[in-house]
């Protein structure tokens, strides 16, 4: 069985692409997330590493965290993922849809590390993505939306469900957030053991985004 380390973010993409290579027979060996040095919480999404370390044990999945900047951060990717390849790994997968310069980093790096890149939701349709999300099981809550998209923040926390698609779709933004309207955080589903317990603590806003804080 061809074995794989997953680029995991704790988004609904990532998560459905996770699950998408498993239910085809790829067998999984790890997650690699990235850290933000300075705040020690994830890039993108701003999850704490309790939260991360508690989805790795609900996944049942080896889970490596990484310390990053931004000025290094391609570089500890690919020391991270060539730790996997001198395992005996031979893939790598990503939750990329259809923006050609995200595929051409996860290319870059995992090619950097000897992998070969799988990106099983490559040119899938974005609103029958969130659906097949949906569809098989998953729990995801809204954990970040962009001062562009003016989503609302009293979404922040809510369930991404048919209430916020049809809230998406009445103002034109795309369902599947894939431009940066909003990030989410998966809970619970199909793949995990129990669902993942958190608490909030208000609301981050960066000059960019409202961010639910978690811990």
């Amino acid at each position: 069985m061809t074995s794989f380390c997953f680029s995991f973010s704790t988004g609904k993409d990532s998560l459905i692409a996770l699950d998408t290579l498993i239910q085809t027979g790829y067998q999984p060996a790890g997650l690699i997330t990235s850290l933000n040095a300075d705040i020690q919480r994830s890039w993108f999404h701003g999850v704490p590493p309790a939260i991360l370390t508690q989805i790795g044990t609900s996944l049942d999945l080896p889970l490596t965290l990484v310390n990053t900047q931004v000025d290094d951060y391609q570089t500890a990717m690919v020391a991270a993922l060539t730790q996997y390849q001198k395992q005996g790994v031979t893939h790598c997968g990503f939750g990329d849809i259809d923006i050609l310069q995200n595929r051409q980093w996860d290319e870059t790096v995992a090619h950097a590390a000897q992998l070969i890149p799988l990106l099983p939701l490559w040119q899938a349709d974005r609103t029958a993505n969130v659906h097949h999300f949906l569809n098989r099981g998953y729990t995801a809550i809204i954990k970040t939306v962009s001062k562009a998209s003016k989503i609302p923040t009293a979404f922040l926390g809510q369930p991404l469900d048919q209430t916020f698609i049809d809230y998406l779709q009445a103002h034109d933004l795309d369902v599947c957030g894939e431009n940066g309207e909003y990030h989410t955080l998966v809970v619970d589903g199909p793949l995990f053991k129990q669902p993942i317990t958190y608490q909030t603590a208000g609301i981050f806003e960066s000059p960019y985004a409202y961010s639910l804080i978690i811990n």
